[in-house]
């Protein structure tokens, strides 16, 4: 059993909204290097954790939670986890915990403070820097998407390619506001800018005017005989109630990692794996989205 008064595990807490990166972030990190024995703890919003599958890290060290979105009902589950983590005989150097795009990190860091055994290290929030305005905007999901920018001590941007000079000082300029604290790092395209380093801030007490969106998740098998056309016309049609999809798919001949987020779906060839023909999704509950499902279900 660990001694009692060993050093506390540092966390480092990974958070943004569906599809700006995380899993991305997750493995450049993997592969820049880590300490020996650290654990990677992954939570997703589906049935099947596709984040996990696409992780290139060691099997028994990666972790998967099972509840479906790290937010208020996987405290137990997260929690249960820790304190087990914590009575291994050779306890982890350090943890990764990967979050769903829907979970806000406060309440998960707050859960890590109080961990026995455990130090929150750093919170690293990535942001989708392409579609970051439409987001903040967006009345069912800004008010998320601003507390994720908001909690972190590190915000990792990316997608910023195709953004001219004045959208991307007038970007910076929101996110500065958000949170003045943050040290800032270009993660997914070049700017010739140095990171900025951040100042250390004061512990503030979370927001209690925090609503989250009606979020309805789901999983549909689709057939071997899909085509990408009909995958992509579909989730078009129906995308004002659609947040996110993925699932490792077979469509057209080939099998795919397949992903939606944004209006974009991108499709990355890959070798069979587990939980094929598997479509996991999450949305707006309502009608939009069920129509998408009715549709989807229709294909099978």
């Amino acid at each position: 059993m660990a001694e009692p008064d060993a050093d506390p595990i540092p966390v480092i807490l990974i958070a943004g909204y569906l599809g700006a990166g995380k899993t991305t972030w997750l493995n450049a990190h993997l592969r820049d290097g880590v300490a020996p024995d650290t654990l990677v703890l992954v939570n997703d919003f589906g049935t099947i954790n596709v984040d996990a599958e696409l992780i290139d890290y060691a099997g028994e060290r990666l972790l998967k939670l099972s509840s479906g979105c790290l937010c208020c009902s996987l405290s137990d589950e997260l929690g249960t986890q820790l304190s087990r983590i914590g009575r291994w005989p050779a306890p982890p150097a350090a943890l990764i915990i990967e979050t769903s795009g829907v979970a806000r990190p406060r309440r998960i860091a707050d859960l890590i403070r109080v961990a026995r055994r455990f130090r929150l290290a750093r919170i690293v929030t990535l942001v989708d820097l392409a579609s970051l305005a439409q987001r903040l905007i967006d009345s069912r999901v800004g008010e998320l998407v601003a507390d994720q920018i908001a909690s972190a001590d590190t915000l990792s941007l990316n997608r910023g390619d195709d953004l001219d000079d004045a959208e991307r000082e007038r970007l910076m300029r929101r996110l500065h506001s958000l949170n003045p604290h943050a040290q800032v790092a270009h993660a997914g395209f070049r700017t010739g800018r140095r990171e900025r380093a951040a100042p250390k801030r004061p512990l503030t007490l979370r927001r209690t005017d925090e609503r989250d969106p009606d979020w309805q998740r789901f999983a549909i098998a689709l057939p071997s005989s899909l085509s990408r056309q009909t995958l992509e016309a579909l989730l078009t049609e129906h995308a004002d109630g659609l947040a996110r999809a993925k699932g490792f798919l077979q469509a057209d001949g080939r099998h795919y990692v397949f992903q939606w987020s944004g209006g974009q779906a991108e499709w990355t060839p890959t070798a069979p794996r587990p939980g094929a023909r598997q479509l996991v999704g999450i949305g707006f509950a309502g009608a939009p989205l069920d129509a998408l499902i009715a549709a989807l279900r229709a294909l099978a």
